[in-house]
């Protein structure tokens, strides 16, 4: 049986157009998913409040804490976190910080100008040789149709780190397009998966028509702005069994 997750999502604790409750409510209501993880900018608090709100719902979904780490040489998102980390100027300080949490580090859009202006420098330079449990390969926002195999070929020649997919989400339509499968249901699994480099990339770049249902929702909302951080008790990472739905092994792709 093989789960499907999306490891890279974000909320009003960054970017994102939705909370921790209307995300997970999405998830919930709309999508496959077993397992999600929230990665918000420089925050774990979406994360935090994503999980408290859904064990307080009695949602049988798994969420994982996470945060996209801000360093100086790209992106880094860390799985499976307590609390937030702030930004380094490295991304071997940020896995080291992130493995000091007990959690997994990814490398995600490595190769992404849009997001880093780097290119060929910083972590996309590096994921053959930092110590990172995982790649991002399918990222699912539209710029990343370059990124996305330059990141598989490189992973692929170096240290073939478990392959990961996520939408990168910041509108709850678009999340679950770009996601992850694994061999269980929860994220524990997912994390063993992870860890001994059984998981699968898949999904497609969000479709136009999403990036079209964005333009107006931003004008009727506005921007989005980052939430006060309130102090949510630092649990153990994930407490919730994950929703057991009849499944077939979904089509995936482990050439990305």
């Amino acid at each position: 049986m093989w789960g499907k997750a999306d490891t890279h999502i974000h909320t009003t604790f960054s970017d994102g157009v939705a909370s921790p409750a209307e995300l997970v409510d999405f998830v919930v209501e709309k999508t496959d998913l077993q397992v999600i993880a929230v990665t918000d900018h420089d925050s774990a608090q979406g994360g935090l409040a994503a999980r408290e709100y859904a064990q307080r719902r009695g949602y049988r979904l798994d969420v994982i804490v996470g945060q996209e780490v801000t360093t100086g040489e790209g992106d880094i998102v860390g799985l499976f976190l307590r609390s937030t980390l702030p930004t380094y100027a490295t991304a071997r300080e940020a896995v080291d910080a992130i493995h000091a949490q007990g959690g997994l580090a990814v490398a995600v859009h490595p190769f992404s100008f849009w997001a880093t202006g780097t290119l060929m420098k910083g972590v996309a330079r590096q994921i053959r040789t930092l110590p990172l449990d995982g790649v991002e390969v399918r990222n699912g926002f539209p710029t990343n149709f370059i990124s996305n195999p330059l990141t598989g070929w490189h992973n692929r020649q170096g240290q073939q780190l478990s392959q990961l997919g996520g939408s990168d989400s910041h509108v709850p339509y678009t999340v679950g397009q770009a996601c992850t499968l694994f061999p269980g249901r929860t994220a524990a699994d997912l994390r063993i998966a992870i860890e001994t480099r059984t998981t699968r990339a898949a999904g497609p770049l969000w479709l136009p028509t999403n990036i079209m249902r964005l333009v107006p929702m931003l004008l009727r909302r506005g921007l989005p702005s980052r939430e006060q951080e309130p102090a949510y008790v630092q649990e153990p990472v994930f407490v919730h069994p994950s929703v057991h739905r009849p499944a077939t092994h979904p089509a995936g792709d482990n050439r990305s």
